[in-house]
């Protein structure tokens, strides 16, 4: 359900088509609905909060069974976020006042660069905004800004998309990250898979919402 590239293959395709490609999905920068589902990352609110935590993705097919180890068919990551609005809101309506970190490690063979895992780290992270329409029990955020491709040094803008879906982490909460200057997602627009859509559900780890209002 998701168009998945090799950044390994990227140098050979000049930069306007990845550009062009990244500016078709940001129209919409959530992920497709797909049927009727009842939760998803659609509606925001500027407000104060935290999310913590990491965890393990098992995608595909992105629910809370671990594919075998041999298969190096999972992604991890680390990321927390702090949410401080300051009232403005940048040029796609995203909620400015914001800080965190994110590292996320890809380690599917087909997406090795120089024969390494893809790995991904923030620069900064500009904006983030609290989801009001999801099924994320404590609570669901929207986040992004740039990060690096440590692999080549590219950087490239980023969305999150972060559900605290109660305890334990894995089997409830969930998570998912695009791309927007590169076709690369790790998204699961499947109103079957728990918690709320795009997000993936975790297989290992736990993801930690923290209101500070």
């Amino acid at each position: 359900m998701n168009t998945l590239r090799s950044l390994a293959a990227l140098a050979a395709i000049p930069a306007v088509v990845l550009l062009a490609s990244s500016c078709a999905q940001r129209d919409n920068a959530v992920a497709p609905n797909l049927g009727t589902p009842s939760f998803h990352f659609n509606v925001f609110t500027c407000t104060g909060f935290k999310m913590t935590g990491g965890g393990r993705i098992d995608f595909p097919p992105g629910t809370a069974d671990k594919n075998p180890p041999a298969s190096h068919e999972y992604e991890t990551f680390g990321a927390h976020v702090i949410a401080e609005p300051n009232g403005q809101t940048d040029e796609l309506g995203h909620c400015e006042g914001a800080k965190g970190s994110l590292e996320w490690v890809d380690h599917r063979r087909e997406f090795e660069i120089n024969g390494r895992p893809l790995n991904l780290h923030s620069v900064d992270v500009t904006w983030a905004e609290l989801a009001t329409d999801t099924d994320c029990e404590e609570g669901g955020v929207h986040w992004g800004g740039t990060l690096v491709i440590k692999n080549t040094g590219q950087q490239s803008r980023f969305e999150v998309f972060d559900c605290d879906n109660g305890e334990p982490g894995a089997g409830h909460d969930g998570f998912g990250i695009r791309l927007l200057d590169y076709p690369y997602e790790v998204l699961c627009p499947d109103p079957a898979l728990p918690p709320a859509e795009p997000s993936c559900t975790l297989s290992g780890g736990n993801r930690q919402f923290h209101p500070t209002h």
